[in-house]
C-alpha cells in the first residue's frame, strides 16, 4: 500500500523579480545553500533589464519558515521582489520531461498572430510549451520553443501553413 510519502514531495516555488544587476542569482542561491534542499528546476530570463528567476525546490516542511524569513531578508538587501509558494506536490509532476521537441520560429518580423497560431497548433497536437527563448534578434528574430508531449510528424504537417502565411521559417528538431 502506498502512502502520501511515496507519491508526494514537499516543494517550494520561489519567484524573484526586479531590475537585473550582477550578483542576484549568486545571492539567492547563497541564501538557499545552508538548507537541506534539492533544486528540482530553475529558470531565469532577462528582458530589457528586468529579471525573472524562478526556482523549484524540494524540502522538509519544517524548514519552510526559516527559508521564507531568509528570502525576505534577501529581497530587501537586493531590492527585488521574492514570492514563494510551498505545498505538497505529486512526485510524478517533478519528473524530467521526456519526448521533448525543439521548434524554432524565425522571421524578420514576428507578429503576435504567428505565435498565437503556433501555440494553438501545439495545444491541438497535445503538446505543452515548456520553455520559450529568443535565440537571435538581428537581422532575423529567432524564438525557440521547447515542447513536451507533441508528435514531431503531426507538428511538421500542421505548422507548414503557418510558416507560409506568416512569412516565417519554422524548423523542428
Amino acid at each position: 500500500m502506498s502512502t502520501s510519502a511515496d507519491t508526494e514531495q514537499y516543494t517550494g516555488l520561489i519567484l524573484l523579480s526586479g531590475v537585473d544587476k550582477p550578483g542576484i542569482t549568486a545571492s539567492l542561491f547563497e541564501v538557499l545553500s545552508p538548507f537541506s534542499i534539492t533544486i528540482a528546476d530553475v529558470e531565469q530570463v532577462v528582458i530589457k533589464d528586468r529579471l525573472i528567476l524562478t526556482v523549484l525546490i524540494t524540502l522538509n516542511p519544517a524548514h519552510e519558515d526559516a527559508i521564507v524569513a531568509d528570502l525576505e531578508t534577501c529581497a530587501a538587501s537586493l531590492d527585488v521582489d521574492i514570492a514563494s509558494l510551498f505545498s505538497y506536490t505529486d512526485k510524478s509532476t517533478l519528473n524530467i520531461k521526456t519526448n521533448l521537441v525543439r521548434l524554432s520560429l524565425s522571421s524578420a518580423k514576428i507578429l503576435p498572430r504567428t505565435i498565437e497560431e503556433l501555440a494553438e497548433v501545439i495545444h491541438q497536437s497535445g503538446g505543452n510549451i515548456e520553455n520559450v527563448t529568443r535565440l537571435a534578434s538581428n537581422p532575423v528574430t529567432t524564438i525557440e520553443f521547447v515542447i513536451s508531449g507533441a508528435k514531431k510528424e503531426a507538428l511538421n504537417q500542421a505548422l507548414a501553413p503557418i510558416a507560409s502565411s506568416n512569412g516565417a521559417e519554422i524548423t523542428i528538431q
